[in-house]
């Protein structure tokens, strides 16, 4: 009978790991990193969901919600990443080189009188803007060229 072979390394091959960097790991390592430094409307939804995440626990120190609060707060945020509400990078206004959320245009966030959280889009209204007139047609009569007979 053979003697099973030991599973554990010896410590040539631990030093030779070491030494030898393995190249894929350290670019996907690269990729990560430089993941939340693209705009935020380059970013994936996995990406936004964690930078969202990362906002709701900077709000829930603000405006102190409880574990409740923030969790309702959170899944209106991915409500609103669902439906494209939160898209565009005038809307979000995401600081790529911090890698963080720095506000959301048209968000609002207060407490009622009961003490309960509230939150909610203010929508802008619509500027009616310059109207036009309508332009009627009009049938200007021509009188007939004198050298012609009336038909």
């Amino acid at each position: 009978m053979k003697r099973p072979v030991s599973a554990e390394a010896t410590p040539d091959a631990e030093v030779a790991a070491e030494v030898q960097p393995d190249p894929f790991r350290n670019l996907l390592d690269e990729s990560a990193r430089d993941a939340f430094r693209r705009p935020w409307h380059r970013l994936e939804r996995g990406l936004r969901l964690n930078r969202l995440r990362m906002y709701v626990e900077e709000m829930s120190a603000q405006c102190s919600f409880t574990t409740e609060e923030k969790g309702k707060f959170f899944s209106f945020l991915q409500n609103a990443l669902d439906r494209k509400l939160l898209n565009t990078h005038k809307i979000v206004e995401y600081l790529p080189e911090l890698q963080k959320i720095k506000s959301i245009r048209g968000l609002e966030v207060r407490r009622s009188p009961q003490g309960e959280a509230k939150w909610g889009f203010i929508r802008a209204k619509k500027v009616d803007g310059t109207r036009r007139k309508k332009v009627t047609d009009k049938v200007e009569e021509q009188e007939a060229p004198p050298n012609q007979p009336p038909l």
